[in-house]
């Protein structure tokens, strides 16, 4: 029973489009995304914006098709060179499934090189029944050029004698207006890109072989964030979540 419902989760999570809402954001900028508040498949190499001390957010994902819902929450806050990043998340799906989650990241930069570890551990269980955990590492670099960067990613998930290793690799555009990237992760690649206006930013992602796509609306005013996010992955789920998150600025008070 409980390996079927692993294996459920697991081809959940392949066909959503970019991130799988099993993480505190379901991000369609790209799993290798340089910026943002960290979640289960995001890079640990990563900067806050410029001007930013510290940022915080919280977030809610669904996918009706397979009754799985995420809620989360995360901060990173900026120390000199380097970034300091704590989230966690709780999925349940249906009344048969229950993980919490929870991880750790530290970035650090020097001119045009970022490198990144970080460590999750989740606690899974099946109502009613033992609970088991597992471990996640996590590594990864870029070489940051701007507006361009390349980066990679490894992580390795391990319970017990059981070793799983996954990878990506991205090149990303980051202008000031639009922004592009390419990712692959050895099964599958995402193509996205960007538009930023005064308050407002477009976000779509498509990926390939298999087809799935992803948007996202970002409104921002007064160093707050709102997004709303869906991605469909067709013929099997869809999903929809909502963000919502802080930057505090360098000496200034919430």
């Amino acid at each position: 029973m409980r390996r079927a419902i692993l294996v459920f989760v697991w081809l959940a999570s392949l066909v959503c489009a970019m991130d799988f809402p099993g993480e505190f954001v379901q991000n369609p900028g790209g799993s290798l995304a340089l910026s943002g508040l960290p979640g289960y498949k995001s890079t640990p190499v990563r900067y806050l914006e410029e001007g930013a001390a510290a940022g915080f957010g919280v977030a809610y994902a669904r996918m009706p098709g397979a009754d799985i819902q995420v809620a989360g929450a995360a901060v990173e806050i900026g120390l000199a060179k380097s970034r300091l990043a704590v989230s966690s998340s709780y999925t349940e799906m249906d009344s048969l499934y229950r993980r919490v989650y929870s991880e750790v990241d530290l970035s650090l930069t020097r001119f045009w090189l970022m490198g990144g570890a970080g460590y999750g551990v989740s606690v899974d269980w099946l109502p009613g029944e033992e609970c088991w955990t597992l471990n996640r590492y996590k590594a990864g670099l870029a070489i940051v050029k701007r507006p361009l960067a390349l980066s990679g990613l490894i992580s390795l998930v391990n319970s017990g004698s059981v070793f799983q290793v996954d990878y990506g690799v991205s090149l990303r555009f980051d202008g000031e207006t639009f922004g592009a990237f390419v990712e692959y992760d050895g099964n599958s690649v995402d193509v996205g890109n960007y538009l930023k206006f005064s308050h407002l930013s477009v976000i779509s992602a498509y990926r390939f072989p298999e087809f799935a796509l992803s948007v996202s609306l970002v409104v921002s005013v007064g160093g707050w964030s709102l997004s709303g996010a869906y991605g469909d992955a067709y013929p099997l789920w869809d999903w929809f979540g909502f963000t919502a998150s802080k930057t505090i600025r360098k000496k200034t008070i919430l």
